[in-house]
């Protein structure tokens, strides 16, 4: 596929989005100059540990591809097929078609089959993910691709996943029709920056260039959940356009709060300036008296975050953001109140 596709994976864990909270993301995302959204929350049993049971709440998915699709945006949806990264019995086929056959009702452009955060310390790791995936493009033509079990070669994911096989990658990709995508985090699982030789790297072990799945500005992990992601967008090469086959970003669990650093997304590679620019011009859109406390506070909430801040400073600021009437505000005072905090439990619901 040579179209560079740009879009957002709401893919994260802990507090998940209601319903009209992403059809308003998928708006502000058709105006800000995305291309799709793909719909793969980890709080939605249906896509993940309960895959194998019909989905439950198939009517608002349907609305929600009408509703994106009417954007003008792509919409997509990720399976994540929990087991059978391990074996893949003519059972598990015969189920997974059922699925498969639920999803392609609602309508969908992009379908990703997710293998992140499994167990896969073992041989037949990639030959069992490619017959997965050689079984979903026969019956799905669209645009298709693969998470892999380790999407980065960040040693944290064999630490916590076991030690990924001896050429992994290679085999997944010789396993794998030319026509799917493998998505790829980059050197690390969260990474500062992302450059072409990261996606050089990456071309030379699979032949294929990455759909990158950008792991900013989400903050849903234990390190990450106390700070709030509100910068541009930065240590990302415009470059990438060439040597990747799509950007995809990973928000906040605060939907509101995810679009300032959203909007900067596509400027980078269009009409790039400094990511203090950027930043500026993002928290513009917002009301004037919010705009300028967030970006007076933008930058304690993302570097020192709730353990840097006193029970008095934390008091003084809720004061102000409860006077604010906005969404974005609102989310701010949740989160200094503990709203968001991580929870070891989402990781294995």
């Amino acid at each position: 596929m040579s179209t560079f596709r740009l879009g957002l994976i709401e893919g994260f864990y802990g507090r998940q989005w209601s319903w009209p909270e992403r059809h308003d993301m998928a708006s502000f995302l058709a105006d800000a100059g995305y291309s799709h959204y793909v719909y793969a929350p980890k709080g939605d049993g249906s896509l993940r540990a309960q895959w194998r049971e019909p989905f439950v709440d198939l009517q608002n998915l349907t609305h929600f591809s009408a509703y994106c699709r009417g954007l003008g945006l792509k919409f997509g949806v990720g399976l994540s097929p929990m087991g059978l990264q391990l074996s893949y019995s003519d059972r598990d086929r015969a189920v997974l078609r059922d699925r498969l056959n639920e999803l392609a009702a609602i309508g969908l452009d992009t379908l990703w089959i997710l293998f992140d955060d499994m167990r896969g310390d073992h041989a037949d790791l990639a030959a069992s993910q490619s017959r997965v995936m050689h079984d979903v493009r026969d019956v799905f033509d669209g645009e298709l691709a693969v998470c892999p079990g380790y999407y980065s070669f960040d040693p944290v994911l064999d630490e916590v996943f076991g030690e990924r096989p001896a050429n992994y990658l290679q085999d997944l990709d010789a396993g794998l029709d030319a026509s799917v995508d493998i998505l790829w985090t980059g050197a690390k699982v969260i990474c500062e920056t992302l450059t072409v030789e990261d996606c050089r790297q990456f071309t030379e072990l699979t032949g294929r260039k990455p759909l990158l799945w950008d792991n900013y500005p989400v903050n849903d992990g234990r390190k990450t959940s106390p700070f709030l992601h509100l910068n541009a967008f930065t240590g990302r090469d415009p470059a990438i356009k060439q040597a990747a086959a799509g950007h995809f970003a990973n928000p906040m669990n605060q939907p509101s709060l995810s679009k300032i650093p959203l909007m900067t997304l596509p400027q980078l590679y269009s009409d790039y300036t400094d990511a203090d620019q950027l930043r500026r011009a993002s928290l513009d859109r917002l009301p004037a008296d919010l705009s300028q406390v967030l970006e007076r506070d933008w930058a304690r909430f993302q570097r020192q975050g709730l353990d840097g801040l006193s029970d008095r400073e934390k008091r003084a600021l809720l004061h102000e953001y409860r006077s604010l009437p906005h969404p974005a505000a609102k989310e701010v005072c949740d989160w200094l109140e503990g709203g968001y905090t991580f929870d070891p439990e989402c990781l294995t619901g």
